[in-house]
């Protein structure tokens, strides 16, 4: 398992990801995976996830992301998407990581996996010492997989809060392995 930044070679899988997606919504899906829905080739996409690196031509209230995708055999299973730095509102909801795995690779450890990975890359990569990963109190799934990192790595869990009228869990993931 690998967590790399996109490449052509798994354009196609992606591609089925995206489909996969379609069929079986989630109310949590990212905007990492559903950006891709409106490319129709992978030289657009690779521009647009560069342009977002870069922090090139964003919407007012972006900021900067790394989108990374995890791969398993050779295989398209999920996605995610590192912000690079946070503003009062992705303090609140959103947080440095959001990510997505594809429905028939759900509950075989790809999302824990695929964070362990994401806050070594913040680590290695961006010079994060901590990142913040915040869930719908709702996705018992997603908050079950950021308390596990965070332990595993070291961190603490904020007070949930009540943003846009939904509580949300938030949980600080040292990005270092303790």
């Amino acid at each position: 398992m690998k967590l790399i930044l996109p490449e052509e070679k798994y354009w196609l899988s992606f591609q089925n990801g995206l489909e996969e997606m379609k069929k079986f919504p989630t109310p949590y899906d990212t905007m990492g995976i559903k950006s891709g829905l409106k490319f129709g080739n992978f030289a657009d996409y690779k521009l647009d996830c560069e342009n977002n690196r870069l922090g090139v031509g964003l919407k007012e209230g972006y900021v900067a992301s790394t989108r990374l995708w995890l791969i398993e055999d050779e295989k398209f299973v999920g996605i995610f998407d590192l912000r690079h730095n946070l503003t009062d509102n992705l303090k609140k909801e959103g947080g440095n990581v959001a990510y997505y795995i594809i429905p028939s690779a759900r509950k075989k450890g790809f999302a824990t996996q695929g964070l362990e990975f994401c806050c070594e890359y913040a680590n290695e990569v961006l010079g994060l010492k901590k990142v913040l990963v915040t869930c719908n109190a709702k996705n018992i799934e997603s908050y079950k997989t950021m308390k596990k990192i965070m332990l595993k790595f070291g961190g603490y869990e904020d007070e949930a809060i009540l943003f846009d009228d939904k509580e949300e869990r938030r949980v600080w993931i040292n990005t270092t392995k303790k």
